[in-house]
């Protein structure tokens, strides 16, 4: 069994794990850990423009120059038939972004190893066990056990909370809000999203730097506009309550785009679908929910891991950088056996969460 020492090791290598692993290597040896050899497709991610900071203060915005496209802005039908539109113009922090999600994880990766961060994947997570000078964590790389010894954990592993979930902490369900969603290239280039409430739940849809899944060069070039080489990529997407759930609409592209075309604003886009492109992707979990302690002695979860939230407040990215980069400004500005840190760390996760909540709680109000 091979045993490899360090300060911190971090369980995870997602965008909140690969954030905050940037940003603590400058004053920590750092093991980053990751299930998957490389990151894995998802579709319809949102980045806020706030997140443009973060990526400054780490060198990182060259990222988003490629690969990725700008927001525009929203238009908003939540509780009325007519817009509302909700756009970039006066944020401090200009556009936001919507990602190529599984490429902005490699660019994030190719960055961490680029800068000397010793990364192991694909690597599992089995066991782990906490001693007066850390901890000790048993894992299998590339099919070999070996032994990693840690003074401070961080769980990066998303809304699984695999490091927390084996220490015993029990993560809490606000509601169980799912969600349906469909890919497909169409005749119309746009740079802004579409919010749609509707009696079951809620309707979205954004474009999207490249469509998943398709290969656009089989699709007839007839069907697409004359004025234009190819479509857009799109994504439309049903968030609903489990109870109100209709399963038709996960198994029947048909039945899915029957009843997007009915969603206040959605018409005309379904109607601009190129025959043939559409992907019905199935259904995903969308819920808030949290740990019931986000952190304790000589461990702390970031992003999902530690909370995840509504996609109507379209934070879950941002949430995920902006909880790694507060953790490590703690974690530098105090040390890592500081005592004092956890308790910090907690007060600005429910800090978090309270406003969340308020937010949340508003929003759905206005269509109830």
């Amino acid at each position: 069994m091979t045993d490899y020492n360090t300060q911190i090791v971090i369980l995870g290598a997602g965008i909140g794990g690969c954030i905050a692993a940037l940003a603590l290597a400058p004053f920590y040896s750092v093991v980053l850990v990751d299930q998957q050899t490389e990151p894995q497709a998802r579709v319809g991610e949102c980045l806020a423009p706030a997140a443009g900071r973060i990526l400054h203060k780490l060198g990182l915005l060259d990222l988003l120059t490629e690969g990725h496209i700008s927001s525009h802005g929203l238009l908003s039908y939540w509780g009325t038939e007519t817009p509302t539109l909700v756009d970039q113009l006066t944020n401090p922090d200009g556009h936001g972004w919507h990602l190529n999600r599984q490429l902005f994880e490699q660019q994030l990766r190719d960055r961490v190893q680029r800068r000397g961060i010793r990364c192991l994947w694909p690597a599992s997570f089995s066991k782990c066990e906490q001693k007066p000078n850390g901890w000790v964590l048993d894992i299998q790389h590339k099919n070999k056990p070996m032994q990693l010894h840690s003074q401070l954990m961080i769980d990066a592993t998303g809304r699984h909370s695999r490091f927390a979930r084996a220490l015993g902490v029990r993560r809490q369900n606000l509601d169980q809000q799912l969600s349906v969603w469909l890919t497909a290239l169409v005749k119309v280039r746009k740079h802004i999203s579409v919010l749609s409430s509707v009696p079951e739940g809620w309707w979205y849809s954004a474009p999207l730097p490249e469509l998943p899944l398709i290969d656009t060069a089989l699709i007839d070039a007839d069907l697409l506009d004359t004025e234009q080489s190819e479509g857009q990529a799109r994504l439309f997407a049903l968030q609903m309550q489990a109870g109100k759930f209709d399963k038709n609409l996960s198994l029947s592209s048909a039945a899915f785009l029957q009843a997007a075309a009915n969603a206040p604003g959605l018409n005309t886009l379904v109607q601009q679908i190129i025959p043939g492109t559409e992907t019905l992707h199935g259904v995903v979990a969308a819920n808030s929910s949290k740990l019931e302690q986000g952190c304790g002695e000589g461990w702390f979860a970031i992003g999902d891991a530690a909370m995840s939230f509504d996609p109507l407040s379209s934070q879950g990215i941002f949430n995920a950088m902006a909880t790694a980069m507060q953790l490590a400004d703690l974690l530098i500005e105090h040390g890592l056996q500081h005592k004092d840190i956890p308790a910090l760390y907690q007060a600005q996760l429910d800090s978090i969460w309270r406003h969340y909540l308020a937010h949340k709680d508003h929003y759905y109000e206005l269509v109830s």
